[in-house]
């Protein structure tokens, strides 16, 4: 991960930092800080979604939640 010992990163670095175990605690508490603004609050939301579904074989998940149509629409927008 990129975030580095200063703090350094993107947001959404910290976040998935975060989530991997790997963000110092020092980090770990003004991160938190900050997900009370929407836009954090939202990424580290879509980045669980993101792990439950990929833990998820059965692709159960993504279905239950409806996010086929959500997913296809952000692949088509990336080409």
């Amino acid at each position: 991960m990129a975030v580095g010992e200063d703090g350094s990163g993107s947001r959404a670095e910290q976040i998935s930092a975060l989530l991997d175990g790997e963000l110092p605690i020092d980090q770990t508490r003004l991160l938190l800080y900050h997900m009370v603004d929407g836009e954090a609050r939202e990424r580290w939301d879509l980045y669980h979604l993101i792990g439950d579904a990929l833990r998820d074989p059965s692709g159960q998940t993504c279905l239950a939640m409806n996010l086929v149509p959500s997913i296809a629409k952000h692949l088509k927008n990336e080409q």
